[in-house]
């Protein structure tokens, strides 16, 4: 495991040295408690060493190209989470990878945050703001790291499509980040493992977790900064105060309470341009289309129905909202919008 950025490698190694020195007590004078404590960080370094995993998938563009674009957000046990709601939320990212399918050609990349990250904000998030403003702090990383402008406007895949393009390549791309950063002091560490007897699989890089945790936080208290010595995003994470909503006088439930209907949104093409995008909403429970308030405005569709669903997708193209037409399923309760794209 690479020394995280900010992190005083010296010190790390002392601390790693004193926890080793602990253990070799420990294992002397209660072999028991040394064993435990063993089988624990062996468990929790597994957890640690798993790949990044698929998330959620969003699709927007390249603004100069107007190719079609996909974020794989990927949780990982490997990337940590903030401190604090101030802090910068850390994200680490792969290269720009090319794929392509019924559609034509596109690009793709993965950025990991913490799962606990991606819990509170994710593809579940009760508040779509917050997830509107976790794709955008993505968007923004990727310009960033790549010199790429993505659309603002963007469309998240349906929960049955976490991804999009090769996920191996895309946990590959993950590792390699990681891998060659510091040889040097893994090696250092395994020769102290040797040394104090520390075996096991994966307890090793649990331990180094730790280290680089409490390295972190002594450093930040001694610099009086702790955004600086996370890898993070430049913008602050979305506090959980924007998850509160306040009731009104008419008892309408909160934003929080109402669900987030599943919805596909398909491009249909005429020869080879494209000519609309078709979304597809489901909405069990729902009886006529008077239920429903639709907007729908050149880059975004926002739904509701009170009391139960809100929806807000932002469309990968502008779209001739004063063409577009929505038809109402009374057989599968779904809403079926047609939006002719601009030309």
């Amino acid at each position: 495991m690479a020394v995280p950025d900010g992190v005083d490698r010296d010190s790390m190694m002392k601390q790693a040295q004193n926890i080793w020195t602990m253990l070799d007590e420990m294992a002397e004078n209660n072999p028991q408690a040394y064993r435990n404590f063993i089988d624990k960080h062996m468990t929790e370094g597994k957890e640690y060493m798993k790949p990044a995993e698929p998330h959620m998938c969003v699709m927007t563009m390249v603004t100069s190209t107007k190719r079609r674009y996909f974020i794989n957000f990927c949780s990982w046990n490997k990337i940590p989470e903030p401190k604090t709601p101030e802090d910068a939320i850390p994200v680490t990212g792969t290269k720009v990878l090319q794929d392509k399918d019924e559609n034509g050609d596109f690009s793709y990349s993965g950025v990991a945050f913490n799962p606990k990250i991606l819990e509170e904000f994710g593809m579940d998030c009760k508040n779509s703001s917050d997830r509107t403003a976790l794709i955008n702090l993505a968007i923004d990383y990727v310009h960033n790291q790549h010199k790429i402008t993505l659309s603002r406007s963007f469309s998240i895949l349906p929960s049955t499509t976490k991804f999009k393009g090769n996920i191996l390549s895309l946990q590959k791309a993950f590792q390699s980040q990681k891998q060659n950063e510091d040889d040097e002091f893994d090696e250092q560490l395994s020769e102290l493992e040797k040394t104090f007897g520390l075996q096991g699989c994966g307890a090793k890089d649990s331990l180094l977790n730790k280290l680089a945790n409490l390295s972190t936080e002594d450093n930040a208290k001694s610099n009086n900064t702790p955004n600086i010595q996370l890898p993070g995003l430049s913008k602050e994470k979305p506090t959980k105060q924007n998850l509160i909503q306040e009731m009104n006088s008419t008892n309408q439930k909160p934003v929080s309470e109402v669900k987030v209907p599943e919805y596909n949104m398909e491009e249909k093409f005429k020869e080879k341009d494209l000519e609309e995008l078709i979304l597809t909403i489901k909405l069990p429970g729902v009886n006529k289309v008077s239920e429903c308030e639709l907007d729908i405005s050149e880059d975004d569709i926002d739904l509701t129905v009170e009391d139960l669903y809100h929806l807000n997708v932002s469309f990968p193209y502008l779209i001739d909202d004063s063409n577009a037409s929505a038809k109402f399923n009374k057989n599968n309760s779904s809403l079926i919008i047609r939006l002719p794209v601009q030309t």
